[in-house]
């Protein structure tokens, strides 16, 4: 029992000085604990297509240091929560160097709360899995190019925004196939069109 309880305490003094670490030299923050909360088996799901992960609050889950974050809706709601949502894990937003995004009111000074374009952060673009920009919202600040089949929502995508000031991305049904939109900076859609509707399976970017 003794080292059951020492081998437990050195596991959290463990996890709070590697936290810590990625915070103070801006290394990426691993998770190694299991989703919790009432979207666990949605994170779970997500973690098994691109490990590495780790979670910011119950909605939200990020990647490669914050370069790419998936919000989901919460249970009984049909757009993701603007931010991160809510039991915000505080420590590992910090440590990530994600704060700002925690709070988009005070951010942008008049962000609606879900359902609307404003929901997609400064430097990111994002794609949302229903029209109007409900559903999950899938965004990404550094990445040109990417398999939607990689984060889960391979022709899953209804409307999108961009708001990386330097790119335009370009949406394929699939490598070397139909373009089926272009998205440019500061620009976004609400619905793609039937003739794209939840076609896209690949982007990638170019200069804007």
């Amino acid at each position: 029992m003794v080292r059951r309880r020492l081998l437990a305490t050195l596991a959290g003094v463990a996890t709070t000085v590697l936290v810590a670490a990625g915070g103070a030299y801006g290394g990426a923050v691993t998770g190694e604990a299991e989703p919790a909360g009432p979207l666990a088996a949605e994170m779970t799901a997500a973690l098994e297509q691109q490990p590495g992960g780790v979670q910011l609050s119950d909605n939200a889950m990020a990647w490669g240091g914050g370069e790419v974050i998936v919000v989901w809706p919460s249970p009984g709601e049909e757009a993701a929560p603007a931010g991160l949502g809510d039991g915000l894990r505080s420590d590992v937003v910090e440590a990530l160097g994600v704060t700002e995004l925690a709070d988009p009111w005070q951010a942008s000074g008049g962000v609606e709360a879900r359902g609307s374009a404003s929901t997609c952060p400064s430097g990111y673009y994002c794609f949302y899995t229903a029209s109007n920009f409900d559903g999950a919202r899938y965004q990404f600040s550094s990445t040109c190019s990417g398999y939607a089949s990689s984060w889960g929502f391979d022709n899953n995508a209804s409307s999108w925004v961009n708001r990386n000031s330097s790119r335009n991305y370009h949406a394929y049904d699939y490598v070397g196939g139909t373009r089926l939109w272009t998205m440019t900076p500061g620009t976004s859609d609400s619905y793609v069109g039937s003739s794209a509707d939840n076609r896209m399976s690949y982007w990638t970017c170019s200069s804007a």
